[in-house]
């Protein structure tokens, strides 16, 4: 296996990428994009190296790259919601180097992950997407999430009555936070009813744009969520009482799975392991074949 670094156009600026190339490369190729913001590249970053590594391995070349602004690439930031033509510029250059690929997986996480989402179906070399805690963020769906999944398991924390009891607690300034939420849970966006044959995705909420997205999609999908992320919890929570997700038929076409104990970022090597494999092998079944 050899690693070496690429350099590719993506309009006027340059961008750096990282090839993975198999000793024996199979047809289909992995996408890896960076997660969304700027932010330092080691720490649980460093898992997009070893998942890299690990398909290599497995015969499937990869490229992981900085997408404008971030890390050591060119241009300005433009964050997930505008990184159509980065993804092509990447898997342009990523065919550019291996002629013989036939597909490309994406695979990202949190902000990628949507970015991924996003682009997908305007791609015909897309044959698959991996994605992990998509972001789909709105102000009243975090509302929900946080009313829902923290102030619960917060009134069941022992630690919690203990500083109550010795007066560490204001309740004044817990309660406000509390109807604050309920406020904002109870807001509906001003785009919350579309027509079906609206064709500009881009300016739906986050969550019908990526539902959206994924229903024009005819490829492969998978979507691993973290059972300890209120990222993740805002998107399963949209799937399970979205009336558009329901109905888009999404539920009987992606294959779901939810690592119970894990957290955002997989800090714990048993998680990282078992997210690894599971990309392996979703990959090696469904799109290596």
């Amino acid at each position: 296996m050899n690693e070496h670094a690429v350099i590719f156009n993506c309009r006027q600026d340059q961008l750096i990428s990282i090839i993975h190339e198999p000793s024996e490369p199979v047809a289909t190729g992995v996408i890896i994009i960076v997660a969304g913001g700027p932010q330092f590249r080691v720490g649980a970053n460093r898992q997009f190296v070893v998942l890299s590594r690990r398909m290599a391995a497995l015969g499937m070349p990869v490229l992981r790259f900085d997408h404008r602004g971030t890390g050591d690439s060119g241009g300005d930031y433009r964050g997930f919601l505008d990184m159509e033509e980065d993804i092509t510029a990447a898997i342009d250059a990523l065919f550019k180097k291996f002629p013989h690929l036939k597909k490309v997986v994406l695979w990202g996480e949190c902000e990628s992950a949507s970015a991924a989402a996003f682009y997908a179906h305007t791609d015909p070399r897309v044959s698959g997407i991996f994605m992990v805690n998509p972001w789909i963020r709105t102000q009243s769906g975090q509302a929900k999430t946080y009313l829902k999944h923290y102030y619960w398991n917060r009134l069941r924390d022992p630690a919690l009555w203990k500083k109550i009891k010795s007066g560490q607690f204001s309740i004044f300034r817990s309660l406000k936070a509390y109807f604050q939420l309920l406020i904002h849970a109870g807001e509906s966006s001003k785009n919350k009813h579309h027509k079906a044959e609206h064709q500009d995705l881009s300016s739906l909420p986050l969550p019908i744009r990526l539902t959206r997205s994924l229903k024009l999609f005819s490829g492969e999908l998978y979507i691993l969520t973290s059972g300890n992320d209120y990222i993740a919890q805002e998107f399963n929570d949209f799937t399970s009482t979205s009336p558009e997700w329901k109905s888009s038929g999404l539920n009987d076409k992606i294959l779901f799975n939810e690592m119970i104990d894990a957290d955002h970022t997989f800090s714990r090597p048993e998680w990282r392991e078992a997210l690894f494999h599971t990309t392996e092998q979703w990959i090696q079944d469904k799109l290596c074949n």
